[in-house]
C-alpha cells in the first residue's frame, strides 16, 4: 500500500506544480493574508506584538485556497475519463484516496511555511511569546489537514469542478463558521455546538493552549473524510 500511495502522491504533487496551480493560489493566499493583517489589522496595534490577525485572516483565507486546490483532485479525472483506468488498477482505495490528498496537504502546508516570516519579523522586532506561536502554526496544520480531507471527499462525489469547490467550501465554512455565532445558540445544545466548531478548536491552539482533545479533533475529522472519500471510490469500482 506505501508504494502505491507514494507513486499516487508523487504523480499528483507532479502534476500540480507543473501547472500554473500552485504559482497562482500560493501568492494569491500570501497577499490576501498580508494585506488583510497588515492592513486592516496592525500587527502590532496598542505597542503589542501578536499573531493574532495572521492566524486569523490565514484559516478565513483558507477557506477558499482549499476547495480550490482539493476540487481538481477526482474531478477532473472524471472530467478527462482517467477515473474509470484508476479504480480498475489494482491499487485499493485508501492507497489512491491518501497519495492525492498528501498531495494536496503538501500544497496547503507550503502555503502555511512561507507565513513564518511574521513570526520571524515579530521575534525579531520584539518580545513575543513563543507558546501561541506554536500553538498557532498546529491550529493551522489541523485546520488546513481538515480542509483538505473536506474537499478530498467532496471531489470524489461530483465530476464538475465547480460543484466540488461550493460543496467543500459550504462544508467547511458552515462548522467554522459556527465558532462566531455561539453566543445566539440555545444553551441547551450550545456544548455539541462548541464541540464541533473548527474555529473553538483552533482558538484554544492559537492562544498557546495545546490540548490533546483539539488533535483528537482535527484528526478524527480527517479519518472521516477520507474514509468517504474511499467508500465513493469502492462504490465507482463496484459499480
Amino acid at each position: 500500500m506505501l508504494t502505491h500511495m507514494a507513486a499516487i502522491y508523487k504523480r499528483e504533487l507532479s502534476s500540480t506544480f507543473d501547472s500554473p496551480l500552485a504559482y497562482i493560489i500560493i501568492p494569491v493566499f500570501l497577499g490576501l493574508v498580508g494585506g488583510f493583517s497588515l492592513y486592516f489589522q496592525d500587527l502590532l496595534g496598542g505597542g503589542v506584538a501578536s499573531m493574532r490577525p495572521v492566524f486569523f485572516w490565514s484559516s478565513v483565507f483558507m477557506l477558499l485556497l482549499i476547495p480550490a486546490i482539493t476540487m481538481r483532485l477526482f474531478a477532473e479525472e472524471h472530467r478527462t475519463g482517467s477515473i474509470e483506468l484508476l479504480i480498475t488498477l489494482p491499487v485499493g482505495e485508501p492507497a489512491i484516496v491518501l497519495g492525492k490528498f498528501l498531495a494536496a496537504f503538501t500544497l496547503v502546508a507550503t502555503a502555511i511555511v512561507l507565513t513564518a516570516t511574521y513570526p520571524i519579523t515579530l521575534l525579531l522586532l520584539s518580545k513575543v511569546d513563543p507558546g501561541p506561536i506554536v500553538g498557532g502554526y498546529i491550529g493551522l496544520f489541523g485546520l488546513g489537514a481538515a480542509f483538505t480531507a473536506i474537499g478530498t471527499a467532496c471531489s470524489v462525489g461530483t465530476k464538475n469542478q465547480i460543484i466540488a469547490f461550493l460543496l467543500a467550501l459550504a462544508l467547511c465554512i458552515i462548522p467554522f463558521a459556527s465558532g462566531f455565532a455561539l453566543h445566539s445558540v440555545p444553551p441547551a445544545i450550545l456544548p455539541l455546538v462548541q464541540f464541533l466548531s473548527f474555529e473553538s478548536h483552533f482558538g484554544h491552539l492559537s492562544r498557546g493552549v495545546i490540548d490533546s482533545r483539539d488533535l483528537i479533533f482535527y484528526g478524527s475529522i480527517v479519518g472521516l473524510f477520507l474514509h468517504i472519500a474511499a467508500f465513493g471510490l469502492e462504490r465507482m469500482r463496484l459499480r
